[in-house]
């Protein structure tokens, strides 16, 4: 027998299917480490070596100008300046490093050759101009042509930005850049943003120049190329041989390293018992499940059950705070499906970026569809998240909203969850 529950005139379609004896949580089965750190890990094509330093010379010599300033601080503590200001910069030269009167605040290596490669362009990589056929000349004069680029691997034949703000990142995660002729940056590039969400590699010879007029968070990685910097940079600038004119800065990103691995831990889950479905739909409507966290650290991806309708269709998976039991509409992070089609309770989606969350705060994990048709009354849902009634999960619940999140309908009284899984990095 089916009940279908519906809540203020709108189909809600949240079923309960009778199903003796199944009132309690049922234990799960921790995945292994291995499996879980593989599913939340991508491979970096630049080498750790590189990440290690400020500015390197792979095969030549470091010069540093009058007036220039080579220092460090923390992405992840937040803008640079302040307190937020340190010296673990690494200079590192081939041959020899000259400082005409600029000031380094860390280490100076010189007559130590890298020995990095040049990393070739990965299949797959998107061309520039975006919707070009292959790779071509990337051309930023003005704030009109400014672009803006979602995470993944792109590649041109000549990028040239001369222009206030020349790219964004949005949503946020990484993007990588391969450049297989010329180079000229101006503007900025991924202003404010996290360094290693920016990289730029070029393959070719010649000469590269960071212009000034803006600023580039990112990782230049250019090792057979002479690189000129007149801008400030926040992150690492990898060239043949560097040269920091007046006005240059490179503020080395210290979170921007390459971290020892870590292995995401299970935190909250709740995948049993079963007997219940809430209907998901297109905007404004959504679905979410709230839980409190268990460790300190960074949540890296969840893991949900959802049984699709309309497989040609993509969810969306966001995390917001809560308050007072009820999502604040603060977005901490958010990622799509890989795919159409049902998604496994022992699938880990993985955010791009990691989302810090405090031990005994609650948080709430939010689901659509943003392609789907707009949700009205009556409409038929694309997808059902699966869970359970009488709360199985008592550290959170469901919540529905059909106005895209102006109100929110709590079912803590009913005692309705939905099957999840988090999985964070302790701190």
């Amino acid at each position: 027998m089916t009940n279908a529950l519906v809540t203020n005139a709108r189909q809600l379609s949240i079923i309960l299917i009778a199903a003796a004896g199944l009132n309690c949580a049922l234990p799960d089965n921790e995945e292994s480490t291995e499996t879980i750190h593989a599913a939340l890990t991508s491979t970096d094509p630049v080498p750790c070596a590189a990440r290690a330093a400020t500015v390197v010379a792979n095969t030549s010599n470091v010069i540093i100008g009058r007036g220039t300033l080579v220092d460090s601080y923390q992405s992840s503590v937040g803008p640079y300046g302040g307190s937020n200001v340190g010296s673990a910069a690494v200079v590192q030269a081939a041959t020899t490093i000259s400082n005409n009167g600029g000031v380094v605040r860390g280490t100076l290596r010189p007559n130590a050759p890298a020995g990095l490669a040049v990393v070739p362009v990965p299949s797959g990589a998107r061309n520039l101009p975006l919707g070009s056929t292959s790779p071509g000349s990337l051309n930023i004069g003005n704030a009109a042509q400014s672009i803006t680029l979602a995470p993944g691997d792109y590649v041109a034949a000549n990028i040239n930005v001369n222009a206030p703000v020349a790219t964004r990142i949005a949503p946020a995660g990484e993007v990588r850049i391969w450049v297989t002729g010329t180079l000229n940056l101006g503007g900025n590039l991924n202003a404010n943003g996290i360094p290693k969400n920016l990289t730029v590699l070029v393959t070719s010879t010649g000469f590269i120049n960071i212009n000034g007029g803006g600023a580039l968070f990112g990782v230049l990685y250019a090792p057979t190329s002479t690189v000129n910097v007149n801008s400030p940079v926040f992150g690492s600038v990898i060239g043949r041989s560097v040269t920091l004119n007046t006005g240059s800065a490179v503020h080395f990103d210290q979170s921007s390293t390459c971290a020892p691995p870590q292995t995401a831990r299970l935190d909250q889950s709740f995948i049993a018992p079963s007997g219940l479905s809430a209907g998901l739909y297109g905007l404004p409507a959504s679905e979410a499940q709230s839980y409190t966290a268990g460790i300190s650290g960074t949540l890296q991806g969840v893991a949900i059950d959802v049984t699709a309708l309309d497989t040609s269709l993509v969810a969306r998976i966001r995390i917001e705070a809560v308050s007072g039991g009820i999502p604040t509409n603060v977005v901490l992070g958010q990622a799509r499906a890989s795919g159409g089609g049902d998604l496994s309770i022992n699938t880990v989606i993985p955010f791009s970026t990691p989302i810090p969350q405090v031990a005994g705060q609650q948080y709430a994990i939010l689901v659509d569809y943003p392609e789907a048709p707009p949700f009205h009354d009556g409409i038929i849902e694309v997808a059902d998240w699966n869970g359970a009634p009488d709360n199985a999960y008592p550290a959170g619940t469901l919540l529905s909203t059909f106005d895209g999140g102006a109100t929110w309908q709590s079912f803590a009284s009913e005692g309705f969850d939905v099957h999840f899984r988090t999985f964070v990095i302790p701190n």
